[in-house]
């Protein structure tokens, strides 16, 4: 069904799927630079760290070689006989222990005879206080080198790893690293670079080009083009808004095509209403012209042509005030005005005609003042058009009513006890020139009253309707308070 929220269709926000691609784009890409430079250090030649640490070597006379460089890195090394017990160190030992288990060397970092590192990944960390400064802890590598009736040990200061890296590695020798190893990763880079790219244009494309093909269809002429967004929640929301204005467009060409119609019956009706006096006129005229008329029947056609020329006036005041209040660049000029004075002058004036008519006439008006925004002259043809009507419609009742109250709002009725309006008229009876037949001809209205009533009560953002109660036909009038 049209104008739903759809978001049963939502898919998360299109912010958070270009957050979450960067989020991921980045990931990938530092996977990518950590996975190169694991490999980059590992096909090394060694490896960069271990290249610019000395391995243990013996000189001919048995001593150790690099010892001095061993200890000024922090260093030593420790002597193990064949049950792994420490029986000799050299240099400034850090750690407490005073031999180790098989299972404790097999996961130390073996340097080769050539004093090269091996089995890179399985180096372990000995954490130990550092006795020196009393506090922190220090973390040391080990490296083990077998020798004959034994093994060495060589320790390390965790940190000295980070210097020496960071200050040498100029010193570092890389061999097995081609351009195919770096250009793979460069591919895997743009392929990482596209494939975001990809996802991110295809969740944002897809629904875009539905949009424009939806505004092209719309473009053409098509209506109520209807648009379904499964995707993200702006989408939809755009997909939604853009339903709801084709369905506007919808309805507005509707009731453009439906005030047309009631244009075009309007200038009908009007050309009727008008031609029929007009004719009298030039008939009277154009008798009076030719002196056919005789003495006494004078005033009479002179009577006559007053008559259907005040007949045309009104009909010409009431289209002019109806076209008016259509117009949306009319405002009626409103002011503070109290409506039970002016009512009760209105009445005044229509008294004498009402009770002429042979009607009882009966007014409820308060005396406090009831203040409304509005019109004064608006007002008043509207009040006077609803007393009119009462006492030319009214054929077999006797009574006509108005009231005035105050309460939320505002409330003018104006009753009489005449016959209940043909149901067929009260549907159609605030639009332009509805009347019925009988009284096109015989009463002499123009058909424009209740609907320049209906423009001039929406024009003060109020209202009027009828209402058939109590056997009385009931005509209200709302309006706003401002007491």
């Amino acid at each position: 069904m049209r104008g739903e929220s759809g978001r049963e269709n939502y898919k998360g926000s299109i912010f958070g799927k270009l957050i979450g691609s960067y989020v991921a784009f980045t990931l990938i890409a530092i996977i990518i630079t950590l996975a190169s430079l694991f490999l980059f250090l590992t096909f090394s030649d060694g490896g960069i760290i271990f290249q610019n640490f000395p391995g243990l070597n013996l000189k001919e006379d048995g001593s150790i070689e690099h010892l001095e460089e061993i200890s000024n890195l922090g260093g030593w090394v420790e002597v193990l006989d064949k049950d792994f017990q420490v029986t000799k160190v050299y240099g400034e030992k850090q750690t407490k222990s005073k031999s180790y288990t098989p299972e404790e060397l097999i996961s130390i970092t073996a340097f080769s005879e050539d004093g090269q590192t091996k089995n890179f990944g399985r180096d372990a960390l000995v954490t130990v206080h550092n006795t020196a400064q009393n506090k922190g802890e220090t973390n040391y590598h080990m490296f083990w080198q077998k020798r004959e009736g034994g093994y060495y040990l060589i320790f390390y200061p965790r940190d000295a790893f980070s210097i020496v890296y960071n200050m040498n590695v100029d010193r570092a020798v890389v061999s097995n690293v081609t351009g195919g190893q770096l250009l793979a990763v460069f591919f895997l880079l743009v392929l990482d670079v596209f494939g975001v790219s990809f996802y991110i244009s295809r969740k944002i494309k897809r629904p875009l080009d539905s949009l424009i093909l939806g505004m092209k269809r719309v473009e053409s002429g098509e209506e109520q083009v209807e648009l379904s967004m499964h995707t993200e929640r702006e989408f939809v929301e755009i997909g939604e808004a853009f339903n709801r204005m084709t369905e506007q467009l919808h309805m507005q060409k509707a009731e453009n095509e439906k005030m047309g119609k009631s244009r075009q019956k309007m200038l009908l009706e009007l050309s009727h209403d008008i031609k029929t006096p007009v004719s009298t006129i030039k008939s009277c005229a154009c008798a009076l012209e030719e002196g056919m008329v005789p003495k006494e029947e004078l005033s009479r056609y002179y009577h006559t042509i007053a008559l259907k020329a005040e007949r045309v006036n009104t009909l010409s005041e009431d289209l002019f005030t109806m076209l008016k209040m259509e117009s949306a660049d009319y405002q009626p000029k409103l002011k503070i005005l109290n409506l039970a004075e002016l009512t009760r002058r209105i009445c005044g004036e229509y008294y004498g005609e009402i009770a002429e008519a042979g009607f009882d006439f009966e007014i409820e008006i308060p005396k406090e003042p009831v203040n409304v925004l509005g019109d004064e002259i608006l007002l008043a043809r509207v009040i006077g058009n609803l007393l009119t009507n009462a006492k030319r419609y009214n054929e077999k009742g006797k009574e006509i009513k108005i009231t005035l109250m105050e309460g939320e709002g505002v409330t003018l009725k104006v009753e009489d006890d005449g016959e209940e309006i043909a149901r067929d008229v009260q549907d159609t009876m605030f639009h332009a020139f509805v009347r019925g037949e009988r009284d096109r001809n015989s009463r002499g209205g123009t058909g424009l009253g209740l609907a320049i009533a209906k423009a001039v009560m929406e024009k003060h953002n109020g209202g009027i309707v009828y209402r058939r109660k109590g056997g009385r036909n009931v005509f209200e009038l709302y309006l706003l308070s401002i007491n």
